[in-house]
């Protein structure tokens, strides 16, 4: 649907800087809007150490509530920002929309762009 390539996923891992900027630049361009952000995080669960389950892939090493927000607009460079949330599942999911909501709003008020 964005256009993120599976061979970027599958280098870089789903929970990546990289598929976080490739999510939200594919969002602007298809979505023709002004300014587009993307999540992609770790929120769990996951194995007993907090760690993915997956141990073959590039995520392995990806604590649980490892989150990347992307942010893409179209007067601006992309960019991505990695957070480390705590809590459960759903309290890592709805932090991570506030920080996106949060951290896109600041960049409209910022540098403007309509």
């Amino acid at each position: 649907m964005l256009g993120v390539s599976g061979d970027l996923i599958q280098k870089e891992g789903a929970v990546s800087r990289a598929v976080a900027l490739a999510m939200a630049e594919g969002a602007l361009k298809k979505s023709g809007a002004s300014w587009a952000f993307s999540v992609t995080g770790l929120a769990g669960p996951g194995k007993a150490d907090g760690f993915a389950r997956d141990s073959s892939s590039a995520m392995a090493d990806v604590p649980i509530g490892t989150v990347w927000i992307g942010i893409a607009g179209k007067e601006m460079r992309s960019e991505a920002i990695m957070f480390s949330f705590t809590g459960s599942r759903n309290e890592v999911r709805k932090t991570a929309a506030a920080a996106a909501l949060k951290e896109v709003l600041e960049r409209i008020l910022t540098d403007g762009g309509f």
